[in-house]
C-alpha cells in the first residue's frame, strides 16, 4: 500500500482499476468453473421441467398496467 501511494494520482487511479479488473476476473473464472463442472442438480432439473411443461401464460401487456 505504501508503495502504490509513492505513484502519482493518475498511476495510482490505473493500479486501482486494474486491481478491480482482476477481482471481477476471479468471479468469472468461478462461474466458468461451475458452468463446466458435469454434475447433476435433480431439484433444479425437476423444478425446470415443471415449469417448462406449465400452461404458457400470456405476455404482459405494458397498456393493461
Amino acid at each position: 500500500m505504501r508503495l502504490c501511494e509513492t505513484l502519482p494520482l493518475d498511476k495510482q487511479s490505473e493500479l486501482v482499476d486494474f486491481a478491480r479488473f482482476l477481482q471481477q476476473q476471479s468471479g468469472d473464472d468461478e462461474w466458468e468453473r461451475i458452468i463446466a463442472e458435469q454434475r447433476s442438480y435433480p431439484k433444479l432439473q425437476q423444478f425446470a421441467a415443471a415449469a417448462l411443461n406449465e400452461d404458457s401464460a400470456e405476455p404482459l401487456d405494458p397498456s393493461k398496467l
